[in-house]
């Protein structure tokens, strides 16, 4: 039985947004790019499970990527849910009063997924070697 999720749009925004951000973070701090997938996955993984604030911040990517207060005047009436203040508000690129986030449900459960997604991951790659 479906007892929660996003979907696939929603989930490729989250990607773009990642990435804009990424990209812009490396241009303006002269952060070294590591386009390594493993690397993206986990600070994908690490972005949407640990660092992100679904209360009070929702996601654009018009115009290269930024982020938004979810409460601002001109945001509130499309992006904050007060039933459902834990959701991620994604803006439709192509109507920026639609919330694509707005179907999606149980954001708390998805965000323990991506970090035991995370912590799984990263104990993987920073385990020592074992002898043989």
């Amino acid at each position: 039985p479906y007892t929660g999720g996003i979907g696939s749009f929603m989930l490729q925004m989250m990607i773009v947004s990642f990435l804009q951000h990424r990209e812009r973070d490396f241009v303006h701090n002269r952060v070294p790019v590591n386009y390594n997938l493993g690397a993206l996955l986990l600070e994908f993984l690490e972005l949407y499970s640990m660092d992100f604030n679904y209360i009070t911040v929702g996601v654009s990517v018009r115009f290269d990527g930024y982020f938004f207060p979810k409460g601002a005047t001109d945001r509130k009436e499309h992006f904050w849910q007060p039933g459902r203040p834990f959701s991620l508000a994604m803006e439709n690129p192509l109507d920026p009063t639609q919330d694509v986030g707005a179907p999606s449900f149980r954001m708390s459960l998805i965000q323990r997924s991506f970090e035991i997604a995370f912590k799984v991951l990263l104990s993987h790659v920073t385990e020592p070697a074992q002898p043989s």
